[in-house]
């Protein structure tokens, strides 16, 4: 495995077991990791709950290697937040096409904070729910999924993402961009101000004058929808 995929110009560090391979995670810059379920010292299903316990370690895609197809043992994996299963024995084309496909789909994606400004490659990717962003977070660096963005709230030249922990970053990027990229099945442009993740809505009420407010879980504030975006959202949420 090593050998083929040095051949595809990638650079490839391995581990004899799942200890060292945790201590290796740690030490070196990593984008990948590709793990056997059973291993000594340290399972696969070890080593990735150990590694997910770190906000930068928990980014990186997980692709596990195992002989066992029970259900059981693939649920498992997934629940620690693996992102893929080769079942052996596999062909190199199959390693190869899941190396590349976790690669494109699990880059982490770094904001830019107060002070500073997009890189180009950035302002004009489309995200999915399962992105990460790296973003910073009261000076410490965080990771978090774009799919578990509560709301976006413009702030001038920047935007503030609200997490349902209650965190809070301002980035600088307008709200214009962050709705272009911003899986449209799952975010909705509420206000001029506002775009709302529609899987985090508790529900849609009346307000005065014809209009409504949104209530979202784990936000205590009250998001107005416009009139100018209401028609959007409307067949939604059947409103009237």
């Amino acid at each position: 495995m090593k050998d083929f995929l040095q051949t595809k110009n990638f650079k490839v560090f391995t581990a004899s077991d799942g200890e060292e391979g945790v201590r290796l995670a740690k030490k070196i810059i990593r984008d990948l990791i590709v793990s056997d379920v059973m291993m000594p010292k340290m399972t696969g299903h070890q080593v990735i709950s150990e590694l997910r316990k770190t906000e930068e370690l928990a980014a990186i895609p997980f692709i596990f290697l195992t002989a066992k197809n029970e259900v059981s043992d693939l649920r498992t994996g997934m629940d620690l937040g693996a992102d893929d299963y080769l079942f052996k024995p596999f062909v190199a084309a199959e390693l190869l096409k899941a190396v590349e496909t976790r690669l494109s789909r699990f880059d982490v994606i770094r904001l830019a904070g107060p002070g500073t400004d997009q890189p180009e490659e950035e302002l004009s990717r489309t995200y999915a729910a399962d992105d990460r962003l790296f973003v910073k977070i009261n000076n410490k660096q965080h990771v978090i999924k774009v799919g578990d963005i509560l709301c976006i709230k413009a702030a001038g030249e920047y935007s503030t993402i609200f997490m349902p922990s209650g965190e809070k970053v301002l980035v600088r990027k307008l709200m214009k961009q962050w709705e272009k990229q911003l899986p449209a099945n799952l975010f909705v442009r509420v206000h001029r101000a506002v775009i709302i993740n529609v899987g985090n809505i508790d529900h849609v009420e009346k307000w005065y004058n014809r209009s409504y407010v949104v209530v979202l879980r784990n936000f205590k504030e009250r998001i107005v929808i416009s009139q100018r975006y209401f028609s959007k959202i409307k067949s939604r949420f059947f409103l009237t």
